[in-house]
């Protein structure tokens, strides 16, 4: 793990951690529809979701839950090279983004991260696929509204708050206007804030983002 790794934000391991009901992201149906069949992962696939099916046989799919995960589809120093030509805080955002994190099994973990099987086209499908699931609905508006509200304690994450409200609009069919509008209203306080000098009650992912304008046309 590189030294210099962004830690996560208290909102974003909440919303994981609320997620742990739906089960390690390689068990979804939809990942076998775009894999080839002679695929070699496709082996791998059918052995990880054998383990899980004998698992809730037996009975032990709280303790399955327990055992999930955090994992990255990119690492840090690969998120890094590929934003090497932007600010740094672009380069968090990309490493802690909706669609590069994934809950896994010890076993799934190991398979991607260790013996190299899974590859990433198929993990970071499977992190998409989590906030498909029915299960993320709860889960994704309560990461709104703490991302909304700016709770003390983590970093203002736009990048993330515009892919939930996307997620929940497109496969949840839920209405986030009135959320939309509350973060757009910070964000029109927070311009003004940094126009009169003040970042004293902006966040850090605010002060980056209304700072980029000035930064691209450099």
């Amino acid at each position: 793990m590189a030294d210099d790794r962004p830690p996560m934000s208290r909102p974003l391991r909440d919303l994981l951690y609320a997620m742990r009901h739906t089960g390690c992201a390689l068990q979804h149906p939809e990942l076998t529809k775009w894999q080839i069949i002679d695929d070699p992962q496709l082996e791998a696939l059918a052995w990880h979701r054998g383990k899980h099916e004998a698992d809730r046989t037996e009975g032990f799919d709280h303790l399955t839950e327990g055992r999930l995960q955090i994992a990255h589809v990119r690492t840090w120093p690969a998120t890094k090279d590929l934003s090497r030509s932007y600010p740094r805080l672009i380069a968090e955002r990309r490493f802690h983004c909706l669609d590069n994190v994934v809950l896994l099994c010890p076993e799934a973990h190991d398979l991607y991260d260790g013996a190299g099987i899974f590859s990433t086209d198929l993990m970071q499908t499977a992190a998409r696929l989590t906030w498909t699931h029915p299960g993320a609905r709860g889960p994704l508006l309560q990461y709104l509204r703490a991302t909304v509200e700016a709770r003390s304690g983590h970093q203002t994450e736009n990048t993330n708050l515009l892919m939930a409200a996307e997620y929940l609009r497109h496969d949840h069919a839920t209405d986030v206007q009135p959320i939309v509008r509350a973060f757009e209203a910070r964000c029109r306080a927070a311009a003004q804030a940094i126009e009169q000098g003040d970042h004293t009650k902006v966040h850090r992912g605010d002060i980056a983002v209304f700072s980029m304008p000035r930064w691209a046309a450099q």
